[in-house]
């Protein structure tokens, strides 16, 4: 790099004035080019090779197939721990007020930013939820809509859409999916499961809207989407109830 390139870099990070990085030296750019395309490599290797399927990303079954990988928030902050990025939700002091002036909500809204050991933001995020989804918990509905704005902000700060998508966009295609084909979709669990489901849950005389609601709220906490009716219930959920179901009975 010639003096003169040393010197405008200089002043640009002592003035700390914002540049377009088109008007850089020729030099200087290719070299930034460079580290960066090579840096960003090694952070996608990392993210294949330490990164557990199920845990920290996941596919949702769709009508054409497993969809593309979605980010979850285990993978999230493990990708910042790894950059020693630390996690902001500023706009969480705005709800604070407004609940404590009595405010209502249908909806909420957070924003997440993603901060270096300098304080400097490097990427944000948003995230949303309605409350209806939630049975009116503020509590859940805000620590999903945090969960998917730190997941946003992530993506957005290594460009990471190639990799990942959002959560939020397959699961309204399964939910528009099962809609559609509740009893058709390999989603959802069999006739035979069905009836078997039905028949114990008359045997231990066990509330079904009750217990439809109760498998709704578990499959939304694992981003398995919505249940409206039995039938409906997801494959993968289908072992787990069947054991809950005396524990059921027992609380009713």
């Amino acid at each position: 790099m010639s003096s003169q390139e040393m010197a405008i870099v200089i002043d640009d990070e002592s003035t700390n004035l914002a540049i377009n990085p088109l008007d850089i030296p020729t030099t200087v750019f290719k070299n930034d080019l460079a580290r960066r395309s090579e840096n960003r490599q090694l952070l996608l290797n990392w993210i294949r090779s330490s990164l557990k399927e199920g845990i920290d990303y996941g596919s949702i079954p769709t009508k054409r197939g497993p969809s593309k990988p979605s980010l979850f928030k285990p993978g999230a902050e493990k990708i910042c721990g790894m950059l020693g990025i630390t996690v902001h939700f500023p706009s969480l002091k705005e709800t604070e007020q407004a609940l404590l002036q009595g405010s209502t909500f249908e909806y909420v809204m957070v924003r997440c930013e993603l901060k270096n050991i300098h304080g400097q933001t490097l990427a944000d995020g948003v995230g949303a939820r309605s409350l209806k989804q939630d049975y009116g918990d503020l509590n859940k509905a805000l620590k999903m809509a945090e969960k998917s704005a730190h997941c946003d902000a992530v993506l957005r700060l290594a460009g990471l859409s190639e990799v990942f998508t959002q959560d939020l966009e397959d699961m309204k295609n399964l939910r528009t999916m099962n809609e559609n084909k509740p009893s058709t979709s390999s989603f959802v669990i069999s006739e035979e499961q069905h009836r078997e489901l039905s028949n114990q849950l008359t045997k231990l005389n066990l509330d079904n809207e009750r217990f439809i609601a109760y498998c709704n709220k578990i499959a939304s906490a694992k981003s398995l989407g919505s249940i409206r009716s039995l039938n409906e219930l997801p494959v993968a959920l289908f072992d787990f109830v069947m054991k809950k179901l005396p524990e059921l009975s027992a609380a009713a």
